[in-house]
């Protein structure tokens, strides 16, 4: 008769199958403890253990979508939202102050035109075409359905069209 599992092991060794360190993406690495590895969630993440089985739950929040129907004023556009030109005349939107490398935002229209200002010091470009830097410079849509996806490059200063449908207008 035979038996599964791992047989007569002196304490503190392991037969090569089982592993001895655990290599992360950076690559640094775990090395188990008493026998043990400590796996935990970060940022967007959690961790749950049953039995033989360890899931690692990852809870990306997304784009958050917001329907705009004002052209009063201007609204600061907020990273990883995406806005949607849709009321009563042209829709002003104005980039964010303060901005990471690595935020995202996206307008589409849908209905409205809309004009994306700047704040000082801050450009737009978009292939070789890139807006007057500061206060003065912008992207107007030039038809109801234009849309932009946009990255922030230089903190707080520079940005990327990523992707663009329509004919835009640098200013």
């Amino acid at each position: 008769m035979s038996q599964a599992g791992l047989n007569n092991i002196s304490s503190g060794v392991l037969p090569p199958s089982v592993p001895l360190k655990f290599t992360a993406n950076d690559a640094t690495f775990a090395v188990p403890a008493a026998n043990n590895i400590n796996i935990f969630g970060g940022l967007g993440a959690t961790t749950t253990a049953a039995g033989s089985t360890l899931t690692i739950n990852v809870t990306g929040s997304g784009f958050t979508w917001n329907v705009v129907t004002s052209a009063t004023n201007p609204l600061s556009i907020v990273s990883e939202n995406g806005y949607i030109a849709k009321g009563a005349g042209a829709v002003q939107f104005v980039l964010p102050a303060a901005a990471a490398v690595g935020d995202m935002f996206r307008i589409a229209g849908y209905g409205n035109l809309w004009t994306l200002g700047q704040n000082a010091l801050q450009s737009i470009t978009l292939g070789s075409s890139t807006t007057s830097v500061g206060i003065g410079g912008s992207i107007t849509a030039t038809q109801v359905r234009d849309t932009i996806e946009m990255i922030c490059v230089t903190a707080n200063t520079e940005f990327q069209i990523l992707n663009g449908v329509g004919n835009l207008t640098f200013a």
